[in-house]
């Protein structure tokens, strides 16, 4: 596994803790992996890495990890469902989410990568159970993450360790990782708002706000709704149940979207929403982009799922598989009413004033990058980006690979 030249540099530093703050695509996740096989050729050694949810930890590294140990034929034992891997030499790799942070209390650990550090409850996970875990061993620890703003404790323990003892910090972008093209880079600001960017490819720590839609303005992205080019509407669905909600938009062309109507019902279900819908759309041809966990879930009595029921109905039902990350979906929203280009392709009309209330209110509880769904402004703006960001997601980058040389390493 040949390093790029910043890995090598973090890899070789002496510090015991260390601190990446890198633009997406630059080769975080490799780093990670090397640096947990590095640690695990001595024999005994435990070591764990940690990200936002154990989902997220199987998707990031799961794959990539275990072929990576069976490749050198280092692996004597693989747990699927525990994400642990057990090494010849009795060292083990175990891959952790951090949900809840005191599952992980009562192990000694000789190295921990806490990955998406940003997105982590990171004061708790650091201070109260991994420090400690590290102390009789005295392990080593690598902090690596996009950032999330000021107001985030990456941000904090990002200066602390450029200034403590023991202590050290690299901030890196995407292009200056060499994983992605210069043209790639640009052809994805133009989805993204300016802040957006910063803080994705140039590992900026902007100050975003609590507000989630903080790229709408009153003044830039309310007008009136335009004539409806053809007899479809797209309507965004959030199958909350106290209200459940839809937002209801038309294309004026393949790149802009306008809010043309809205629609909550208190202590409904999606058969009294189906309904509601078709009284007011009776002739239109109707584009329904859902709540992705509708497919499973129902909120009738008909043991039917809520998206079979829109189906029923005659909707034409777009749904991922599963739920893209909140943040991308979030990003996706902001970049349609602000892209890093300037332009804005998202407008609401000034009727859908509970969505222009909850577009100005909607924010993420304090400290913290989880939005607030204890407010009720959530709603809406679900339904609202449940069918933006399926429309118009995140440029997706080519993953970030260091494939030119082969790294084995004696096992010890």
């Amino acid at each position: 596994m040949k390093l790029a030249d910043w890995q090598g540099v973090v890899a070789q530093d002496p510090s015991r803790f260390k601190v990446v703050s890198a633009g997406r695509r630059s080769g975080k996740t490799f780093l990670s992996i090397r640096q947990m096989c590095w640690y695990a050729r001595q024999p005994n050694r435990e070591i764990f890495y940690i990200t936002s949810s154990y989902r997220q930890a199987k998707l990031i590294a799961w794959k990539a990890l275990k072929n990576r140990l069976l490749d050198l034929r280092w692996a004597k034992k693989i747990n699927e469902q525990e994400l642990s891997i057990t090494l010849k030499n009795n060292s083990t790799i175990s891959l952790k989410g951090s949900e809840d942070p005191n599952r992980l209390r009562g192990v000694s650990l000789d190295f921990c990568v806490i990955d998406e550090a940003s997105y982590t409850n990171l004061e708790e996970l650091w201070g109260e159970v991994i420090r400690p875990a590290l102390a009789d061993r005295n392990g080593d620890a690598m902090f690596i993450s996009t950032p999330a703003g000021k107001s985030n404790k990456f941000y904090d323990l990002y200066q602390e360790a450029l200034v403590t003892p023991g202590w050290n910090a690299w901030q890196l972008t995407t292009l200056e990782a060499g994983f992605v093209s210069e043209a790639e880079i640009e052809a994805a600001r133009a989805d993204m708002t300016d802040r957006q960017f910063r803080q994705e490819f140039e590992a900026s720590f902007e100050d975003l706000g609590s507000r989630i839609a903080y790229a709408f303005t009153r003044e830039n992205n309310v007008r009136p709704s335009p004539e409806p080019v053809n007899n479809e509407i797209i309507c965004g669905i959030d199958f909350n149940l106290n209200p459940i909600t839809a937002t209801i938009m038309i294309r004026t062309d393949a790149e802009t979207v306008h809010i043309i109507d809205e629609i909550l019902i208190y202590s409904s279900n999606t058969d009294e929403l189906v309904e509601e819908i078709k009284t007011r759309y009776p002739t239109q041809k109707i584009f329904a982009f859902p709540d992705p966990s509708g497919s499973r879930s129902q909120t009738s009595s008909s043991g039917k799922s809520d998206h079979a029921i829109l189906a029923n109905a005659g909707f034409i039902v777009k749904a991922p598989r599963k739920h893209m990350p909140v943040k991308d979906r979030i990003n996706a929203t902001n970049a349609r009413f602000l892209s890093g280009t300037g332009e804005r392709r998202l407008f609401v009309s000034p009727n859908c004033k509970r969505t222009i209330e909850a577009l100005e209110k909607h924010s993420y509880k304090p400290g913290t990058s989880v939005p607030d769904k204890d407010s009720g402004f959530d709603h809406l703006y679900d339904s609202l980006s449940y069918a933006v960001s399926y429309l118009y997601p995140l440029k997706k980058l080519p993953p970030a690979q260091n494939l030119n040389q082969a790294w084995r390493p004696r096992i010890g």
